[in-house]
């Protein structure tokens, strides 16, 4: 006589090869699915930079290159990025200034439902949360399902048939695409400051909560500071987006933002000749910098420059969190200062700008730096000694001391928040 519970184990064996099957075929994260189609710019944590239009399968994604990219022994037509790579992503950009026509509609559209969406908006989104909560019930079901079977049946389940009913419900748990958040799911349509980690600092930004999954969190509506290096030729020269120009006079550089927001100019490298600026620049602003000595007339110069460029974000949400609702966008704190997780590099950092300091005391740029790295460590009180030491010698500034009153205001305003109501 054939043995019931094995019948039942094979029912439920087929049951869900089925329904994780029809989930691996379909199923494509819906955060990610808001960019596929678009232009994107997909950052690696190694720090590679890989740009291309977004096409979604179910096991990756492939960013089509709007140009073929010649490699040393081969032509190149797009990049492929596995679904098991997705914790190698440090985030998807989707710049707006790229986009033309349909595509601002569309996304203007969009950032209109996020704000205000409508009765069937807020309808499916609803059914698609109660969704998830069943799914995730359904996972304990199975795990429940699966003891009460074993302790029936006569012959047990082997050690492989546990784990397959494991992963089993791992897929059909996993493979709906979301986890529902009751905290997060508050936030979504309003602005909040995001913390991410990038390498060893962790950094705010402000945004708009579009949606999120169990991997990923989109949001919309960033002024994200994107480091770049620009090299610059000749007499008067501007940088391929148009957003910071250069005219030389003799060993005087003049540098003027046409654009419309803010930038963060970081160093300035001429040859093997390396100089901290730590100034910003704002829109319509100019500010005159001194080249060494005998500069030759058709030497490179690069600056290292923060530009602000206006974006919509797609973050893992491994390295990503949301930490406060904002009520608005504060252009003068765009340039965070982050706060460090390893602290062994930050001391040694710490004792080579004390030791310039002590060399020259007038050294404010240098003072600047110092404060920002005391203050990544939470070392607040002295991080404020330093931007007032560096407004102190303002006029060794590029920016006459700008950035450092930014800073110091930053400062002053994390610490109130943190201290404690009386």
């Amino acid at each position: 006589m054939i043995d019931s519970t094995l019948v039942l184990t094979a029912l439920l064996l087929l049951g869900g090869a089925l329904v994780s099957g029809y989930l691996r075929g379909r199923a494509r994260d819906r955060v990610l699915r808001d960019f596929a189609g678009y232009h994107v710019t997909l950052e690696r944590t190694d720090g590679r930079l890989v740009w291309g239009r977004m096409v979604l399968h179910t096991t990756g994604m492939e960013l089509i290159y709007r140009s073929d990219v010649q490699d040393e022994h081969h032509v190149e037509t797009s990049y492929i990025l596995y679904r098991d790579e997705y914790p190698k992503v440090q985030a998807i950009y989707r710049y707006c200034d790229q986009m033309q026509g349909r595509e601002w509609k569309e996304r203007q559209r969009e950032l209109a439902r996020s704000f205000h969406p409508d009765f069937w908006h807020r309808l499916g989104r609803r059914l698609r949360n109660t969704g998830s909560l069943v799914m995730d019930s359904m996972g304990q079901a199975i795990g429940i399902l699966v003891g009460q079977v074993q302790s029936r049946s006569r012959h047990g389940i082997t050690a492989s048939g546990e784990e397959y009913y494991a992963e089993l419900s791992r897929s059909i748990v996993g493979y709906v695409g979301t986890s529902y958040d009751p905290l997060l799911e508050r936030y979504v349509g309003t602005r909040v400051v995001v913390e991410v980690t990038e390498g060893d600092v962790v950094y705010e930004h402000v945004g708009i909560l579009k949606d999120y999954t169990a991997d990923f969190i989109e949001v919309l509506d960033v002024h994200y500071p994107n480091q770049s290096a620009i090299q610059f030729r000749g007499e008067v020269d501007c940088s391929e987006d148009g957003l910071i120009c250069v005219r030389r006079e003799g060993d005087t550089l003049y540098v003027s933002n046409p654009g419309e927001s803010s930038l963060f100019l970081q160093r300035l490298r001429v040859g093997d000749e390396l100089k901290s600026l730590q100034a910003v620049l704002d829109k319509d602003d100019e500010l005159e910098l001194h080249l060494p000595d005998g500069t030759p007339a058709g030497a490179e110069i690069e600056l290292g420059v923060k530009v602000i460029r206006h974006l919509d974000w797609i973050v893992p949400r491994a390295h990503a969190i949301i930490r406060h609702k904002a009520e608005r966008y504060d252009p003068d704190q765009v340039f965070d200062i982050g706060f460090v997780l390893h602290l062994d590099r930050a001391v040694g950092d710490e004792e080579h700008y004390v030791r310039l300091l002590e060399e020259n005391p007038a050294n404010a740029a240098c003072a600047v730096e110092l404060g920002q790295l005391l203050f990544q460590r939470g070392a607040v009180d002295v991080a404020e000694r330093w931007f007032q030491h560096a407004l102190q010698y303002r006029d060794n500034l590029a920016d006459g001391g700008k950035l450092a009153e930014r800073q110091l205001a930053y400062l002053r305003r994390k610490r109130a928040a943190r201290r404690p109501a009386a």
